[in-house]
């Protein structure tokens, strides 16, 4: 699956790009077409490919409430990781989550990235919520999901807990 903005392509993760990316074999992305520094897969994502991987497993491949991938159009480069924790609970409800290589931070690409991603998920009648969390202190995490209509739900002594309600 593919989606395009401005800046960027959202693609879906296959098992390929997860097995090289499980081996931080930076030569076997490219090989699959894209470009890397190195920084692709940052560390919660990488220890999320396990995860990521039973589920395309599962689902015998991706329905898009899965991970993705950032990339830049203009270079073909991974410049970060976004997608969702699994399909929607019986309430509708999915996780999104999202982050960009330290290079490339500042950019506005989580923002372009989880806006299109957002649009995407509301298109399918089953999703009604889509979540988010993020450490207080990640500021940047914090102003994505504001500028995207999240608002705090509620806080712990270690996240925040962040909702975007659907407007029925």
């Amino acid at each position: 699956m593919k989606l395009q903005t401005n800046q960027l392509i959202l693609k879906t993760l296959d098992l390929d790009l997860i097995e090289a990316a499980a081996r931080r074999d930076t030569g076997a992305i490219e090989a699959l077409g894209y470009k890397t520094n190195g920084e692709w897969p940052g560390t919660d994502f990488f220890e999320a490919l396990p995860y990521f991987r039973e589920l395309l497993i599962k689902n015998n491949g991706t329905r898009g409430f899965d991970s993705w991938i950032i990339v830049a159009k203009d270079t073909q480069e991974i410049v970060g990781g976004i997608g969702f924790l699994g399909d929607p609970d019986q309430d509708g409800r999915i996780e999104i989550g999202f982050a960009t290589n330290e290079s490339h931070r500042r950019k506005g690409y989580c923002f372009e990235a989880a806006q299109k991603l957002v649009e995407w998920a509301l298109k399918h009648d089953e999703v009604q919520i889509i979540t988010a969390r993020c450490e207080p202190a990640n500021v940047s995490s914090r102003n994505v999901l504001l500028k995207l209509g999240f608002q705090l739900n509620h806080k712990d002594e270690e996240l925040l807990y962040w909702k975007y309600q659907m407007k029925k």
